[in-house]
């Protein structure tokens, strides 16, 4: 992990199988590049206790060890910890939709990691996702369902949970928090309950000053309610009617299994993966082609007592099949086939070539041979001419050893 502590997600995931693995005949250890003020159990931490890390990588060996990491997080760590790590099979899991890291992440200008980083086998999250791979001719994938936390009660009611409800961070581009602002104009003109919003105000919620902005100038920032930074599942779902997912990128979408798990269906866009895979349309939720307001708001006035009662129980028995002991079962399975065939070396490479990425990358590598090779001309310049000319040549290779723009 980059940061365990992290709240939700990946990180909030890891702390949890991590917790329910415990006392399983397979040990599970987590690695996180960075500190946690509170400790988590069974966790190493690279910010501070590299040499504590490094002597419990020594005592794993490729026949009895299985190291997954999500999507590029392997870079957090120190070049020594990714040389030991690297040793042992990879399974590297796909947690961001491809789509969405050919978009979004810097890591793929970084050649000399994408020519190093070879894994032994990719798992995605969703048929999606597994097509987009195999479009690109990434073609060694394996499927796994992630696991919520299993309930054994169903307290969904109409007359408690009356809260069309957003669990997430405030994000434009991946998110489409944006959408919930008509959404919230449309139900306050139609008569509806208020929105409800958990979000954070963190760094993770980067377009929440312009997302209250766009609250106020549409009328309704004082009938949105806005709760930040509640971990607490109950205080998130227990009054939730429907949770809005307004995604346009999503690889799965932990808080779809968390609000099945309280009776609560979703409502999400038919084109991002997790979504699409997880939920199904009419029975224990919903999926649009367009998140527009109009859409939203008509499917939440339809939607009687019954009907949210049927939602619910169907919701419900959905998340049973993403249970904690399914992942860790399918998890422990895969992780020792792998250890099993493992060859000696990871060949996979989980991402494909960009041909742009490669080719700005030669042009860049290509300018700076020209700059290496005009300094060392005015070097020469400089030792044959009288001061009055070497000066103006200084400033002009100072302006050169200037880093070029990327």
């Amino acid at each position: 992990m980059q940061d365990v502590s992290a709240i939700g997600g990946i990180s909030g995931r890891v702390r949890n199988t991590v917790k329910a693995a415990a006392g399983r005949p397979i040990h599970h250890a987590c690695l996180s590049a960075k500190r946690d003020s509170a400790a988590v159990p069974n966790t190493y931490y690279a910010e501070d206790s590299e040499a504590e890390i490094l002597a419990f990588l020594a005592t794993c060996h490729a026949t009895d060890t299985v190291v997954i990491t999500p999507n590029s997080v392997i870079r957090a760590f120190s070049p020594v910890i990714q040389e030991q790590l690297s040793r042992l099979p990879l399974l590297h899991m796909a947690s961001g939709q491809l789509s969405f890291i050919l978009q979004d992440t810097l890591a793929l200008a970084d050649q000399d990691y994408l020519d190093s980083y070879r894994v032994s086998r990719i798992l995605c999250l969703s048929d999606m996702d597994m097509a987009f791979h195999r479009q690109l001719g990434i073609h060694d994938l394996t499927k796994i369902r992630l696991p919520v936390e299993t309930r054994s009660h169903n307290g969904y009611d109409p007359e408690k949970n009356r809260f069309a409800t957003y669990v997430g961070r405030i994000d434009f581009h991946t998110k489409g928090a944006e959408r919930l602002v008509p959404i919230a104009r449309l139900m306050q003109a139609r008569g509806l309950e208020r929105l409800r919003l958990f979000t954070t105000d963190g760094p993770n919620s980067p377009d929440l000053p312009a997302f209250l902005a766009l609250l106020e100038e549409a009328g309704v920032r004082d009938w949105v309610e806005i709760l930040y930074n509640v971990t607490d599942k109950t205080r998130l779902y227990g009054e939730a009617s429907v949770v809005l997912l307004p995604s346009k990128k999503e690889s799965f979408g932990n808080v779809i299994l968390e609000a099945f798990s309280f009776g609560v269906p979703v409502i999400a866009t038919s084109y991002a993966p997790g979504p699409a895979e997880v939920i199904r349309p009419g029975v224990d939720g919903f999926l649009l082609d367009a998140y527009s307001a109009e859409a939203v708001v008509e499917l939440l006035e339809g939607l009687t007592a019954d009907r949210l009662v049927a939602l619910s129980q169907a919701a419900f028995a959905r998340h049973r099949d993403y249970s904690m002991e399914q992942y860790l079962a399918a998890l422990e399975a895969i992780a020792a086939e792998t250890a099993r065939t493992f060859p000696g070396q990871n060949t996979l490479s989980p991402f494909p070539k960009i041909k742009a990425i490669r080719t700005l990358n030669d042009k860049l590598a290509s300018a700076r041979r020209r700059i290496a090779m005009l300094k060392s001309q005015i070097n020469e310049l400089e030792s044959s001419f009288s001061w009055r000319v070497t000066e103006p040549l200084r400033s002009l290779k100072a302006g050169l050893s200037r880093k070029p723009r990327q």
